[in-house]
C-alpha cells in the first residue's frame, strides 16, 4: 500500500522533497533503502527509474529521451523554469531550506526593477493575468505556482508571507544553472 501512496505521487510528474511538511510522511519511506530499492524495481518494470537525490525524489524515463519528449519536458517545465530564475534574480543565494519572505520578495522585486527593467518583463512572462501593472498580484501568481508545484512551501498554513524553500529547488536550479552556463 505504501509502494501505491508513493507511486501515485511520483507518477503525477510531481517531486517529492524530504524537508516537506507535507510529504514528509512519503520522504520517510523513501530515505528507507529497502523501500527505495522495492519501488525503483517497480518503476522499472515500466520503463522508468527512481530517482533519489540532494534530498528529493522523482522518477524518469530510462534512456534518452527523444527530440519530441525534450521538447514536450522543456514546454511542461517552462514557467517553472522562468519562476525559478526570476526569484534566483530576487536571491543569488536562493537555495533549498531557506526562508523567503512574500513581503521582503516584493521589496527586492522593486529594488531590482530600478536596477534592470528586463525584471519587469520576467515578472510579466510569467503572469497569466491581463493587468499586467499589478505587480504585486503577478508575485503572488508566481508564489502559489511555486507551491502548488512543491517548490516552496508556507511555514505556517495560516502565515502567508513565510515559505521554505524545498529540495526539490535543486532540480530546476540544476537546469537554469546549465542554461546561464549555455548563454555566456
Amino acid at each position: 500500500m505504501d509502494i501505491a501512496k508513493v507511486f501515485e505521487v511520483l507518477s503525477q510528474g510531481k517531486i517529492i522533497s524530504s524537508n516537506s511538511y507535507e510529504y514528509s510522511e512519503l520522504s520517510n519511506m523513501l530515505l528507507n533503502d529497502s523501500f527505495f530499492s522495492e519501488l525503483d524495481e517497480v518503476v522499472n518494470k515500466i520503463g522508468y527509474r527512481l530517482i533519489g537525490e540532494s534530498g528529493y525524489f522523482y522518477i524518469a524515463k530510462k534512456g534518452k529521451l527523444t527530440a519530441t519528449e525534450q521538447q514536450a519536458f522543456i514546454n511542461r517545465h517552462r514557467d517553472m523554469i522562468v519562476a525559478i530564475a526570476f526569484l534566483r534574480h530576487l536571491y543569488p543565494r536562493l537555495d533549498r531550506g531557506n526562508i523567503i519572505s512574500f513581503i521582503d520578495t516584493i521589496t527586492n522585486y522593486a529594488n531590482a526593477k530600478k536596477d534592470d527593467s528586463s525584471v519587469k518583463d520576467r515578472l510579466t512572462y510569467f503572469s497569466w493575468m491581463s493587468d499586467r501593472d499589478d505587480e504585486r498580484m503577478m508575485i503572488e501568481q508566481l508564489f502559489k505556482h511555486l507551491e502548488n508545484n512543491n517548490i516552496i512551501e508556507k511555514m505556517q498554513t495560516t502565515n502567508t508571507d513565510k515559505y521554505k524553500i524545498l529540495d526539490a529547488i535543486n532540480y530546476y536550479l540544476s537546469i537554469v544553472d546549465s542554461i546561464e552556463i549555455g548563454d555566456e
